[in-house]
């Protein structure tokens, strides 16, 4: 079976592993932003994730009719921010393939915020049920690297997620499957946002020289009560935050990754455009969790839900977008209720 997968990114590319594994076709595309990506992989390895891959025929942004031909799945591999722009181009020739998202975050669709995948539905209704999002604890580096992962395939048609699934699943690379794509999708996009917060922790470690595990626990907790108070809201699964796509994907960002190390500087005391332009100088591309803060403390007032019941997302924009210092939201979090 020949899998297309649309951008050359970190997370993308690092899913031709288990699928060669399979023995599928592997086709990558490139966006204009990947040209130098793709040609690193002419023979090299990927400059993000550090491997080479497998035999994987390449495609440049030109040539997206030619890497989508014949595939029956394809997979969105851009950030948040491409994948409404990459659809439109593909819209007309997606037909009866399955689409899949990898991208965690929310998007703000025509004046509303909605979740990858509803983007997509607003566009294009009667892809719903050809429509799986890949959601959980998955670091790209460790899938390249076939360490051992398990993520969730969700799907409205959970026959569908089964199908996708099998085409993914290896020895180290295990699959979940859920009906419940909306509450994976919050939860998945969620986790980004409170993990800025959760890192915080390792910037006051670094800036005081002492351990604070006791308000890495409380904020940890806070942040998972919170996920799965707003999933219920948004008509989700409460079962599901305390999953993968939840509490196994927060656990796995305790470690870095972007927004972990945007939350660690603004824990040591910078302010949030010094942060940016800190990672801006180390090359960081996208922080999810920054815009997505923004959007889903917009999207609890589509809700119409009292922000007061979100102390800890209400702190996390506060510091993010009024520059209020991290230790002062700190030692407020320990008078909200839990």
């Amino acid at each position: 079976m020949k899998i297309t997968i649309l951008g050359a990114g970190a997370m993308g590319s690092a899913l031709t592993f288990p699928l060669l594994d399979n023995g599928h076709e592997v086709a990558l595309w490139g966006t204009e932003y990947d040209v130098d990506i793709l040609n690193a992989l002419r023979g090299g390895a990927h400059p993000r994730i550090g491997v080479k891959l497998g035999k994987v025929e390449l495609y440049y942004p030109e040539e997206l009719s030619e890497a989508l031909e014949n595939s029956k799945i394809v997979i969105l591999g851009v950030s948040t921010e491409g994948v409404v722009p990459i659809f439109r181009r593909i819209e007309k020739e997606i037909g009866e393939r399955i689409l899949v998202t990898i991208s965690k975050g929310l998007l703000d669709f025509e004046g509303k915020i909605v979740t990858v995948p509803e983007a997509i539905w607003e566009i294009k209704p009667d892809s719903i049920r050809k429509t799986v999002a890949i959601t959980g604890p998955a670091i790209a580096k460790e899938v390249a690297s076939k360490n051992p992962t398990k993520v969730v395939f969700s799907c409205v048609d959970i026959k569908t997620a089964e199908f996708t699934g099998s085409a993914f699943k290896t020895r180290y690379f295990g699959v979940e499957l859920s009906g419940d794509i909306r509450g994976s999708e919050i939860a998945a996009a969620l986790k980004n946002v409170y993990s800025i917060a959760i890192a915080w922790v390792r910037g006051l470690e670094t800036s005081l020289n002492s351990k604070l595990n006791n308000i890495r626990g409380v904020i940890a907790t806070m942040a998972i009560n919170e996920i799965s108070h707003f999933v219920e809201l948004a008509g989700g699964r409460k079962d599901t935050v305390y999953g993968l796509s939840g509490l196994g994907d927060l656990i796995a960002t305790f470690g870095g990754g972007r927004n972990g190390m945007l939350g660690e500087l603004l824990g040591k005391g910078l302010s949030t455009s010094e942060a940016l332009e800190e990672l801006r100088k180390r090359g960081v591309g996208v922080v999810e969790g920054y815009k997505t803060a923004e959007r889903a403390y917009r999207m609890l007032k589509q809700f119409k839900a009292e922000i007061e019941k979100f102390p800890l997302l209400r702190a996390i924009y506060e510091v993010l977008y009024k520059d209020v210092n991290v230790s002062e939201v700190i030692f407020r979090c320990l008078q909200d209720r839990i």
